[in-house]
């Protein structure tokens, strides 16, 4: 049976259209959300809907291009257990921070170091300012040095703590380094001092401005504490994230009743590039390549393989939002989860305003739901 709308029921006057085009940045980054920059991450607005439509009391949803975490959010939110998949270490770093549990008492005990930190930043700052290779490019001095007591001060918390807190600094680090402030991309400028051509043409000189590591980091905590404590309040579910690639989600051993993704795409984001800063201060592993979109010939056949895939763990619902290509690319992954025994019951269409999407290149993004029952035995 299609189950189309069920729990949705429209008051007049609302809002039921897929564009979400009255919301603004307060809505799409509220509870765990902002903990992170992602470049292209779908609002948890679109998941949400998804799961009040198409999941039943006791379902698991399952995101299997889980990115920064928004539909295992989402469905913690909303009381059910969930579980994804990435194959980018600093994407699963983030979806953990964002659902996992904390020590308190740990977090507070940090915080507490932090403002005695930023009171007598000389006293606390490491001896050493090396963060990575040529990070003394990246990093001013006494920047590098606050930053490397953090992280050997984080060493002394359990593994979901100390996660929690390496998520919060590494959402920082762009805006404390020498980077261009005005370049998506880690970029360095010609000179110490620059204009700031995306914030109002401000003058910029990095050997000088107040950067204040140890102030910054416990401000951006303290949010992210009251934000995480009100998710594990109010929501029950439970949310596992995978560093896993989803060409290979049967092996996981998991099920699932609802699918929700928005996949890469054919020219996809170089993640690894965006947060190049992240990667080395936090010493992560490469996914390289290896992820989808990154070689646009791969694409369609690594699509497919994926498709074949959920076929494996799912018994339900899967919901796909792709942006619309020109060569129509996105027509062809519809018509590869067809193939392989999905049947398409409803079809959504999302038009995009006001958005950095890549390039700008998308103007309509196109929601597929499809029903996937296996055959008995």
């Amino acid at each position: 049976m299609i189950r189309l709308m069920r729990h949705v029921d429209a008051a007049p006057g609302s809002d039921t259209s897929w564009d979400f085009a009255h919301l603004t940045y307060k809505h799409t980054q509220d509870s765990t959300h902002f903990f992170h920059h992602w470049t292209a991450k779908f609002i948890p607005q679109i998941p949400r809907r998804i799961i009040e439509m198409y999941a039943d009391p006791g379902d698991i949803i399952l995101d299997p291009f889980m990115g920064s975490g928004t539909t295992l959010v989402e469905a913690a939110r909303l009381g059910y257990d969930s579980w994804g998949t990435d194959i980018n270490p600093l994407a699963v770093k983030i979806a953990r921070a964002k659902t996992a549990r904390i020590n308190e008492k740990q977090l507070g005990d940090f915080i507490a170091w932090l403002d005695e930190a930023k009171r007598e930043p000389g006293r606390h700052s490491a001896k050493s300012a090396h963060l990575f290779d040529s990070s003394d490019k990246w990093f001013r001095d006494d920047v590098a040095r606050a930053i490397r007591a953090t992280l050997n001060r984080v060493r002394r918390l359990d593994d979901a703590t100390r996660n929690f807190v390496e998520v919060g600094l590494s959402d920082l680090l762009k805006g404390m380094s020498n980077a261009r402030l005005d370049q998506t991309v880690p970029a360095l400028p010609k000179t110490p001092r620059y204009t700031d051509k995306k914030h109002y043409h401000v003058l910029v000189d990095n050997e000088t401005r107040g950067i204040a590591p140890f102030q910054r980091l416990a401000a951006q905590l303290r949010r992210m504490q009251v934000a995480l404590a009100d998710l594990h309040a109010n929501g029950t579910g439970r949310a596992e994230p995978c560093l896993h690639d989803a060409r290979d989600l049967a092996s996981l051993g998991r099920r699932a009743q609802l699918a929700i993704t928005s996949p890469p795409y054919w020219n996809a984001q170089n993640y690894q590039g965006l947060h190049r800063l992240s990667f080395g201060v936090l010493g992560l592993p490469s996914p390289g390549t290896a992820e989808i979109g990154r070689r646009a010939q791969d694409y369609l056949p690594d699509m497919d393989t994926v498709t074949a895939q959920l076929t494996q763990v799912l018994d339900g619902y899967f919901a796909i939002v792709i942006g619309e290509s020109r060569e129509g690319i996105h027509e062809v992954v519809r018509d590869q989860c067809v193939a392989r025994g999905m049947r398409l019951v409803e079809t959504f269409t999302r038009m995009l305003s006001n958005q950095a999407f890549f390039a700008k290149a998308v103007k309509r993004e196109m929601i597929w739901v499809f029903e996937y029952r296996p055959r008995p035995g």
